[in-house]
């Protein structure tokens, strides 16, 4: 019988791999960096785990103290049997903030991570210093589902289109397609990391169920919860930078330019160039640059750490 494929930690990553109880899960996390310097905390997107920071987070460690969690559910973390909503998301990222004993913390939010940012923002305005919303945003208009998305929103259905491309290899790793500006222009090695992940994520059923749960939950709040958190991004005081790629074909442009003008002067939007839905992985040394830019560094961190390990 043929042993079905792990989520094996990227070599480089293996001496920050740490492991942390709460009160109803294990969540799989990356500590590194010194302990007294700025907090970046850096939350993954839908269907994905903390490794899709692999490429940040070596270079940012010598600036930061990098921790990068995944989501539970996903990745190498626990789940419940039930519902994976936003509102549980941000309240398992609180209890994990807390354990940790975090202050004065980043965050640094991808896509679905993002809305968990604003979320914690929202909630924890005192231990926020300021947040970075990567190709994502709260909701904060009435939006329906596109045509592409209702199959997997339909219960059965959605667990049935995840099980046909199960059947193929290829046909999974082209199912990344729409997330990058060029899938099969991404270095080879990253093409080979993401063949196997995509394969490992379709046959881990936890990862399955909490990917379809939560994108669920994304739906009914975006047509029915948008207003309200349209008022709550509005009084939210936390600095925000938005970025986002000139080719992301998930989350519009327009959701996160109607974000900038409700945040009134505390909010920046920043485009990036022949970029998707990744830039993490894309556009990796500009999203390091920025973030140096961004964030303050505790002691004498090069500016250029990202260029000296981009090949890491």
């Amino acid at each position: 019988m043929q042993r079905k494929p792990t989520m094996d930690i990227p070599p480089a990553l293996v001496p920050y791999a740490r492991r942390i109880a709460l009160r109803d899960l294990e969540l799989f996390y990356y500590d590194a960096g010194a302990a007294k310097v700025p907090i970046l905390l850096l939350i993954h997107g839908l269907g994905d785990e903390a490794d899709t920071w692999r490429a940040i987070i070596p270079p940012l460690a010598q600036r930061y103290r990098v921790i990068a969690p995944d989501l539970p559910g996903f990745g190498r973390s626990s789940g419940p049997k039930g519902g994976y909503s936003l509102t549980f998301f941000a309240r398992t990222m609180a209890e994990f903030i807390t354990a940790l004993n975090l202050q004065q913390v980043t965050l640094v939010g991808h896509s679905l991570g993002a809305m968990i940012a604003q979320r914690l923002s929202i909630g924890l305005p005192r231990l926020i210093q300021q947040q970075i919303l990567i190709s994502g945003c709260l909701p904060i208009k009435p939006q329906c589902p596109t045509r592409r998305l209702w199959p997997l929103l339909l219960p059965g259905v959605g667990e049935l289109i995840l099980a046909g491309i199960q059947r193929s290899r290829e046909l999974a790793f082209q199912s990344l397609r729409p997330f990058y500006y060029n899938l099969y222009e991404l270095p080879a090695r990253e093409q080979r990391f993401l063949r196997r992940r995509v394969w490992a994520r379709l046959h881990h059923v936890r990862q399955r169920r909490a990917t379809l749960s939560a994108l669920r939950w994304l739906a009914v709040d975006s047509l029915f919860r948008a207003h309200q958190y349209l008022d709550l991004v509005s009084e939210c005081p936390t600095p925000t930078i938005l970025i986002g790629g000139d080719h992301d074909m998930i989350v519009a442009g327009e959701c996160i330019e109607a974000t900038e003008v409700v945040l009134e002067g505390r909010g920046q939007y920043i485009h990036l160039e022949y970029c998707g839905h990744m830039p993490q992985q894309e556009c990796f040394e500009q999203i390091c640059e920025l973030i140096a830019e961004l964030v303050p560094a505790g002691h004498n961190g090069e500016a250029d750490a990202c260029n000296e390990h981009a090949d890491g």
